[in-house]
């Protein structure tokens, strides 16, 4: 594998109908791919939590 590439994984989530189908239009509506928009969230939960625990 080429310096700097990670290796993909998928990751399996259960939620309902509606949760899946409002986090896809969030994502067309700011014109963002489903898995940048997951990797969002994630790090605005890392620096929340982080602010949460100092």
């Amino acid at each position: 594998m080429p310096e700097g590439q990670q290796k993909l994984a998928n990751l399996n989530l259960k939620l309902t109908e509606d949760e899946r189908w409002a986090f896809k239009e969030l994502c067309v509506r700011n014109r963002m791919s489903q898995v940048d928009g997951f990797r969002l969230a994630f790090e605005l939960l890392k620096t929340h939590l982080d602010d949460k625990n100092e």
